[in-house]
C-alpha cells in the first residue's frame, strides 16, 4: 500500500508540474511607475502576458478620460503607484468601508505594430469599468462614487484594444463595498487570438472537472433514489454537488456567465458550495464506516455548519465576506474530523487504498490552493485533474464496494437457492409424512363425534370440532405446499379440455360453504348459464376457484362474495368479489409471491403459509390466463383471472331448465323441485324393475359415454342435464344406484347430493359422485352431504364398471332383505295373540256355531296369508292385500267387540300395486296402538281414494294420537334401539318403489293418520 501510495504521489506531482511548466510566462518588461514599454520587444501571437508591476492609482476618484491636459494635472496632484495585482488597503482609512479609485497604465507599442490586442481580466473587486484610449471598452458591475449608485458584479471580462494604436491607454475605476478590493489578480494582454485560446483552455478545464462531477453526483443520487436505500451515496451526491458549484463559481466563474446573478447571491452560492463540501465529508465517512468515529462530533459539526449556512443566507455580504477566515476553520475542522474516521477504519478495509489515493489527491489541490501562489510566482490556469483523480479514486472505491457485493450477493443467491431448494424438499417430505398422521387426527376426532355408544360430553364436543377445523386448515397447507412444490419442479401435467365455469363454480361454491358457518356473509353466484366454455384443466380450475373462494371467506366477516364472468378480448373474465379486510398497494404487489402473508397483524389473525394465491397464479398462467387482483384496506378485493375461449363450444341448451343466474335463485329452484320430489312425483309412472341407473351431468357427451359403458353391462341407464330434471325422474321412478357429475351449473352435484339425501338414506339410493380432483376438500365435501363413493375424471370404463357393480348389488340385496324382513315380520305371530284367537273360537262352540265358522274361515286365510310365501314378492294386487286386512280386522272385532269400529272408502281398481303386507302393518299399528289401549276404544277408517296421478291409501284412528317426537323415531331410528321395525320398513320399501314414504298427521287425543301415495 505504501508503494502505490507513494507511486500515486509522484504521479500527480509530476503532472501538475508538467502543467505548470507549460504555464511559465515569457520574460517580459514590467510597469514602472504606471508605464509599460514594450518597443523593442515582439510579442509572440500564441502567447500572453501579464500587465503586472506599478500602476497609477487614484484613491478616492473615479477618473474617466480627461478632455484636457489641466485636469490630468490636476489628478496627478492625487497619484500613487500600486502593485498590481495586489489589495488597495494601504491606500485607503481603516473605517472606510466603501472604498473606489481609479488604476491607470500606459503601454507604449511598437509603431509598426499591426496586432490586434485583447485584454483579459480575470478578477476586479467588485464593481469595475476600463476605458481604453479614452473609450469605454468593458467592465462588470457598476462602479460609483456613491453606495447607492454602486452595482457589484465579480466576473471575468476581455476588452478589445483598437488597433493601430502605439501607445495604449487603459483606465479602470474600481468600486468595492465589503472584503479586499481592487485588481487581485493578475490582467493578461496579447493578441486576441492568444486571449481567446487561453480563455477557451481555461473554461475547457473547468468545464471538464464540472462534467467530471455531474456524472458523479448523477450517479450517485440515481442509485439512491432508485432503490439502493445508502444514505452514504446521498451524502456523496450532496459532497460533489456543492464542490462542483464550487468549481464553476470560481475562475472563468462559468456558472455566473450564464446565469447573470446579482453580486450577493454570487457570493451566497460560492460560500454556501464551500461550506456543503466541508459540511457533507463528515457524515459521508461515518456513513460508510458507521463503526468508526465520534457521532457527537459529526452532529456538532453539522450543526455548526447549519448556522453559518443560515448566516450566509440571512446577510449580505458586507458581513460575510469580512468573516471569511471562519472558512479556513470549517475546512480544518471537516479534514480533523473526516481524516479520523477514515484513518480508523482503514486498518480493517479492503479498499482502503482507494480512499488513501482520493484523500492524497484532494490534500494535493487543498496545498496547491492554498500555497501554490506564494511558491509560483506567476498565475496558473484552472487546475482540475487533482479533484479529477479525487473524485474517480473515491468512485472506484463504491464500484469495488459494489462490485464485491455482487460477488457477494451471488454467492448468497446461490446458498439461498441451495437452501430454499433444502427447504422445498423438505417441506414437500415433510408434507407426505404429515398426511397419514394428519388424516388419522381427523378419522379419531371425527368417530369420536360420531360415535352413538359412547357420546362425547358437550364440552368435549365443541373442543374436538376446533380440533377437526384446525386440522382440516393444516391439511389444506399440506396440500399447498405439496403443490407448490410440483409447479417448481414442473410436474403439474394439465389435461385442456372445454370446461364450463358456471359448473366448477356452483361446485366450488357448495366445497366452501361449511366455512361460512358463523359468518354474515351472503355468497352469490352470477355466472349465466349461457356463459361458453373455456379451455382449461377443470381439476385445476376447480383448484383456482377454491382458492380464490377461500381467500374471500377467510378475510371476510360480513358482506358478500360475489362471483361473476364476462367475455372480453376473446378471453373468459372470471371476477371474484368481497367486501373483506383489502389489502394495501405494497401487500397487493406481494400478494402473488409465495409465503408472502401481509401484515403480521394480519397473519397472526387469519393464518395461513401464504401460498394459494401463488398457485392460482401459476396455474392461471399454465392454463394461457392471467391472475390480476385489485383492493382497497377495508373495501375488499377484486380477484379476476382470465382463460381462452373454447371456439365454438357453448353451453347446450338445456332444455326446459331454467336459467339461473345466482346461487339463491338456485337454491330456490331446488327447493321447488324439492317440493315436487316430497309430494311424490304426481307426473310419473311406476316402473319397477331393478337395476336401473340414474347418469347426471351437464355435458351430453359425457352423458353418451357413461350410457354405452353402463349398458354395455347389462344396465337400464336414463340420463338427466341437470339437477332438476334429475329430481324430477327420482319422483317417479325407482334407481338403484345415481351417478352425478361433481360440477354442474345452477346445481351442483352437492347441492342435488344434499337434496336427494333428504328422502334417500345412503343404503336406499347409493349416489357415486364423480370429481375433476380428489382433493381432500372435494372429497370431504361429497361425503358430508351424503354421497357414498366417488370417482376422479377421466373415469376408466372397468373401474367404473366395477364401482357401479358393486353399489347396484349392495342395493338389490337391501331391497331383498327389506322383503324379507317384511314376511318375517308378519309371520312373527305372537303367543298371545293365537291363543286369544283359539279362545275366542272355543267360545263362539258353545254359544254361537256360525259365527265360529266364519272367524275359522278369517283365521285360516290371515295363517295362510301370513305364510305365503308370495310375500318376498316386490308388489301384490291391492285386492290381496286388503283380503288379508279384512280378515284380520274381522279376528279383532271379535276379540274387541263394540270397542272396534271399521268404516272402509275403497274407491280404488284391482289392477294397483302395492308392496305386500304395507296396508295390513299400517292397520295392525292403528288397532294395538292407537284404539285398544283405550276403554272406549274407537274407529278406524281404511280409505283409498283413486285421483288422476295417483292413488292414496290412509289408515285414520281416532285413538290416542302422538307428538311429532314420538312418531318421528319411528320412521328413522335404528333397529335395535327399542322401537319397532315395522314401519320402518314399510317406509323404506315404499321410498324405494314409489320414490316417496309414510306420511304421518298425528294430534294428541285425536288420532292418527298414515298415508302413502301410488304413482300411476
Amino acid at each position: 500500500m505504501v508503494t502505490i501510495l507513494i507511486l500515486f504521489i509522484m504521479a500527480i506531482s509530476a503532472l501538475r508540474i508538467v502543467v505548470i511548466n507549460l504555464q511559465v510566462p515569457l520574460k517580459h518588461p514590467l510597469a514602472q511607475q504606471g508605464v509599460l514599454d514594450l518597443r523593442g520587444w515582439t510579442m509572440p501571437k500564441d502567447r500572453t502576458i501579464t500587465l503586472d508591476g506599478e500602476w497609477e492609482f487614484y484613491p478616492y476618484q473615479l477618473l474617466k478620460p480627461a478632455v484636457d491636459a489641466e485636469e490630468d494635472a490636476g489628478a496627478s496632484s492625487k497619484i500613487a503607484f500600486i502593485p498590481v495585482p495586489g489589495a488597495w488597503d494601504a491606500y485607503f482609512s481603516d473605517k472606510q468601508i466603501f472604498r473606489y479609485g481609479t488604476y491607470r497604465l500606459r503601454i507604449l507599442l511598437n509603431e509598426d505594430d499591426e496586432a490586434t490586442y485583447s485584454l483579459r481580466t480575470n478578477e476586479i473587486r467588485n464593481a469595475s469599468a476600463i476605458y481604453v484610449n479614452g473609450q469605454l471598452a468593458g467592465g462588470a458591475g457598476i462602479p460609483s462614487e456613491k453606495r447607492e449608485s454602486y452595482t457589484a458584479q465579480r466576473i471575468p471580462y476581455t476588452v478589445l484594444i483598437p488597433e493601430g494604436s502605439s501607445l495604449v491607454d487603459i483606465r479602470i475605476t474600481v468600486s468595492n463595498h465589503a472584503g479586499d478590493g481592487g485588481v487581485t489578480k493578475s490582467i493578461r494582454f496579447g493578441t486576441r487570438e492568444a486571449i481567446e485560446e487561453r480563455t477557451i483552455l481555461s473554461m475547457g478545464l473547468q468545464l471538464l472537472l464540472s462534467i467530471v462531477l455531474l456524472v458523479h453526483a448523477l450517479y450517485a443520487l440515481i442509485l439512491y433514489v432508485f432503490g439502493a436505500g445508502n444514505r452514504g451515496l446521498n451524502y456523496f451526491a450532496l459532497t460533489i454537488l456543492c464542490g462542483l458549484f464550487s468549481v464553476i463559481a470560481v475562475d472563468e466563474r462559468l456558472l455566473f456567465i450564464l446565469l447573470p446573478l446579482s453580486f450577493e447571491i454570487t457570493v451566497k452560492i460560492s460560500l454556501l458550495a464551500y461550506i456543503g463540501v466541508m459540511a457533507f465529508l463528515p457524515p459521508l465517512f461515518k456513513q460508510m464506516f458507521p463503526d468508526y468515529g465520534s457521532v457527537r462530533a459529526v452532529r456538532g459539526f453539522a450543526v455548526f455548519c447549519s448556522v453559518y449556512a443560515a448566516f450566509v443566507l440571512c446577510f449580505p455580504s458586507e458581513y460575510t465576506l469580512p468573516v471569511l477566515p471562519l472558512l479556513a476553520a470549517v475546512l480544518v475542522v471537516s479534514v480533523v474530523i473526516s481524516g479520523s474516521i477514515l484513518f480508523a477504519a482503514m486498518k480493517g478495509q479492503e479498499d482502503a487504498i482507494f480512499l488513501l489515493l482520493s484523500c492524497v489527491s484532494l490534500g494535493t489541490n487543498v496545498a496547491w490552493t492554498l500555497l501554490g501562489p506564494r511558491i509560483i510566482p506567476f498565475e496558473l490556469m484552472h487546475y482540475p485533474f487533482d479533484l479529477i483523480f479525487t473524485v474517480l479514486a473515491f468512485a472506484a472505491f463504491w464500484f469495488k464496494r459494489f462490485l464485491r457485493s455482487v460477488t457477494q450477493t451471488k454467492e448468497l443467491a446461490e446458498k439461498l437457492q441451495q437452501t430454499n431448494q433444502a427447504k422445498d424438499e423438505f417441506l414437500a417430505n415433510t408434507s407426505h409424512e404429515l398426511r397419514n398422521p394428519l388424516h388419522a387426527v381427523l378419522n379419531i376426532a371425527q368417530t369420536m363425534l360420531d360415535d352413538q355408544t359412547y357420546p362425547v360430553h358437550e364440552a368435549h364436543r365443541t373442543k374436538l370440532g376446533i380440533q377437526l377445523d384446525v386440522a382440516r386448515r393444516m391439511s389444506l397447507m399440506v396440500e399447498d405446499l405439496l403443490d407448490m412444490a410440483r409447479l417448481k419442479e414442473h410436474r403439474v401435467q394439465l389435461q385442456i379440455d372445454t370446461v364450463k365455469v358456471q359448473a366448477v363454480a356452483a361446485g366450488s361454491v357448495e366445497m366452501i360453504r361449511y366455512l361460512l358457518e358463523g359468518k354474515a356473509v351472503a355468497l352469490h353466484m352470477g355466472i349465466p348459464g349461457d356463459f361458453p366454455a373455456v379451455w382449461a384443466d377443470e381439476h385445476r380450475l376447480t383448484q383456482i376457484m377454491f382458492n380464490l373462494l377461500h381467500n374471500a371467506v377467510k378475510f371476510t366477516e360480513r358482506g358478500s362474495i360475489d362471483i361473476q364472468a364476462e367475455v372480453k378480448d376473446g378471453m373468459a373474465r372470471v371476477h371474484v368479489r368481497d367486501t373483506g379486510v383489502g389489502m394495501e398497494e405494497e401487500t397487493l404487489r406481494r400478494a402473488f409471491l409465495p409465503y408472502e402473508q401481509g401484515p403480521a397483524d394480519t397473519h397472526a389473525a387469519y393464518g395461513g403459509f401464504g401460498l394459494g394465491l401463488s398457485i392460482c397464479k401459476q396455474l392461471v398462467e399454465l392454463q394461457g390466463g392471467q391472475l390480476l387482483a385489485v383492493s382497497s384496506p377495508g373495501e375488499g378485493s377484486v380477484f379476476t383471472f382470465t382463460l381462452p375461449l373454447a371456439e365454438g363450444q357453448k353451453q347446450e341448451d338445456a332444455g326446459p331448465v331454467p336459467l339461473v343466474h345466482d346461487l339463491e335463485a338456485a337454491v330456490a329452484l331446488a327447493e321447488r323441485a324439492r317440493n315436487d320430489f316430497a309430494a311424490g312425483g304426481e307426473d310419473s309412472a311406476p316402473l319397477l324393475q331393478r337395476q336401473r341407473i340414474l347418469a347426471v351431468d351437464d355435458d351430453r357427451v359425457n352423458l353418451q359415454v357413461l350410457t354405452d359403458i353402463l349398458e354395455s353391462a347389462s344396465y337400464e341407464v336414463s340420463t338427466a342435464i341437470s339437477g332438476v330434471e334429475a329430481l324430477a325422474k327420482l319422483s317417479g321412478t325407482r334407481f338403484d344406484l345415481l351417478i352425478l357429475d361433481a360440477m354442474m351449473p345452477n346445481m351442483s352435484g352437492y347441492e342435488l347430493t344434499r337434496i336427494v339425501r333428504e328422502r334417500y338414506t345412503s343404503s336406499e339410493l347409493p349416489i357415486l359422485l364423480l370429481t375433476a380432483r380428489s382433493s381432500p376438500e372435494d372429497i370431504q365435501t361429497g361425503f358430508q352431504l351424503g354421497a357414498n363413493d366417488y370417482l376422479t375424471k377421466p373415469v376408466g370404463s372397468l373401474e367404473l364398471k366395477s364401482r357401479v357393480r358393486a353399489w347396484t348389488e349392495l342395493t338389490l340385496s337391501i331391497e331383498q332383505r327389506l322383503q324379507i324382513e317384511a314376511a318375517w315380520l308378519q309371520a312373527q305371530i305372537k303367543p298371545h295373540f293365537l291363543f286369544n284367537v283359539l279362545h275366542a273360537i272355543s267360545t263362539l262352540g258353545y254359544t254361537d256355531t256360525d259365527r265360529m265358522q266364519i272367524l275359522l274361515e278369517h283365521f285360516s286365510n290371515y295363517l295362510r296369508s301370513s305364510f305365503d310365501f308370495q310375500n318376498v314378492d316386490s308388489v301384490v294386487s291391492i285386492e290381496q292385500e286388503l283380503e288379508l286386512v279384512r280378515s284380520y280386522l274381522y279376528i279383532e272385532r271379535e276379540r274387541f267387540g263394540e270397542r272396534l269400529q271399521v268404516e272402509w272408502r275403497v274407491d280404488a281398481k284391482r289392477d294397483v300395486l302395492v308392496p305386500p303386507l304395507s296396508i295390513q302393518t299400517l292397520v295392525e299399528n292403528a288397532v294395538r296402538h292407537g284404539l285398544v289401549t283405550r276403554i272406549r276404544g274407537g274407529v278406524i277408517t281404511i280409505r283409498i281414494d283413486e285421483q288422476d296421478t295417483f292413488t292414496e291409501v290412509a289408515i285414520c284412528d281416532d285413538g290416542v294420537g302422538m307428538e311429532e317426537s314420538q312418531w318421528w323415531p319411528l320412521l328413522h331410528a335404528s333397529p335395535g334401539n327399542g322401537q319397532g321395525i315395522g314401519l320402518r320398513n314399510t317406509d323404506r320399501r315404499l321410498k324405494q318403489l314409489f320414490g316417496s314414504g309414510l306420511r304421518i298427521q298425528s294430534v294428541p287425543d285425536q288420532g292418527t293418520t298414515v298415508s302413502f301415495r301410488i304413482p300411476k
